[in-house]
């Protein structure tokens, strides 16, 4: 799922652009000069009309209100849920709905301002007083801008978590990768797919959900990464590892889970197949296929399959 989003501005930012729009016009004719009215009601109109612009921008394309309950309605699975998921460990839900709320309000107060001080200019008869109403309504638009700073600074960096968000379609074929930290889950999906995951040897390396793709029988397969897991309640869990969680149980069409025999990862084997039996439990009805990782250092005879992602064995 992708949503294009433009560069959110800051309230100053959004301020200058509706003042420059205003700036620009001025009288032309000699009729305009002597009746300057309507210029003023056209600064008025250029300031309102920018910033309103600004803001519906961005409250239509962030992701509804009504996309984002869907994904919280009671019993719901799929893409919708696991996106709903995303978006609350990753910035809020409630936060998000909240400041695009405010944009909402910020919208229907900069209308309700054009509107009563256009009001106002059409009963003044004297320039100076023309200039006190645009005046004033400059700076109550101003204030209403102002107050939306912290709100365009949250949605700035929500454009930006949800540009690294995964594009997986619903309905799409999916196989999670999942295991418990540093088994070679990224490495895996490098070397089956057209993915490119960053690695490094550290646990919870992959922060994010990442993707790669495979093609099987022609038909295109979405493999996802997911950051590692422990064997814990999922109440201890931190955000990181719900994002797992959340991939497995809303998108999972089949999972690969991966082992580490070497122990290597730094997690007892004993740990991993305990996180595998948990698994197993959660997912009841999906196909669950267990790989064993680096069997360049450690090769068991246990039916499962092995493969060893430093060497390319066992990859084909």
């Amino acid at each position: 799922m992708k949503w294009n989003i433009p560069t959110v501005l800051t309230s100053q930012e959004i301020l200058d652009k509706a003042f420059h729009a205003s700036a620009k016009i001025r009288p032309n004719t000699a009729a305009e000069k002597r009746n300057s009215k309507g210029v003023y009601l056209a600064k008025i109109g250029a300031v309102s009309g920018v910033i309103q612009s600004k803001l519906s921008t961005y409250v239509r394309r962030f992701p509804s209100v009504n996309y984002l309950e869907v994904g919280h309605n009671e019993g719901e699975k799929g893409t919708a849920r696991f996106y709903y998921d995303l978006f609350d460990l990753t910035f809020g839900v409630d936060r998000m709905k909240k400041a695009l709320g405010n944009l909402n309000w910020g919208i229907k107060k900069v209308r309700e301002l054009e509107s009563e001080h256009t009001r106002k200019l059409k009963k003044a008869r004297a320039s100076d007083e023309m200039e006190k109403i645009r005046s004033a309504f400059y700076g109550r638009v101003a204030s209403v801008v102002e107050r939306l700073s912290r709100d365009m600074e949250f949605l700035a960096g929500v454009r930006e978590e949800l540009k690294k968000m995964p594009d997986i379609e619903e309905g799409a074929v999916v196989v999670v990768v999942a295991g418990a930290p540093n088994v070679g889950k990224s490495s895996l999906i490098n070397m089956l797919s057209s993915g490119n995951s960053a690695i490094a040897s550290y646990p919870f390396t992959t922060k994010g959900i990442l993707l790669g793709h495979l093609e099987i029988n022609r038909k295109r397969v979405v493999l996802v990464d997911t950051p590692g897991l422990l064997d814990r309640p999922d109440w201890e869990r931190n955000p990181i590892e719900r994002k797992a969680v959340s991939a497995l149980k809303n998108l999972a069409s089949a999972v690969l889970f991966v082992l580490d025999p070497s122990e290597q990862c730094g997690f007892p084997l004993q740990m991993q197949e305990s996180l595998l039996e948990h698994v197993e439990g959660e997912l009841l009805g999906v196909p669950i296929l267990v790989l064993e990782n680096k069997s360049d250092i450690l090769s068991r005879e246990t039916g499962n399959l092995r493969v060893s992602c430093k060497t390319g064995e066992g990859g084909e």
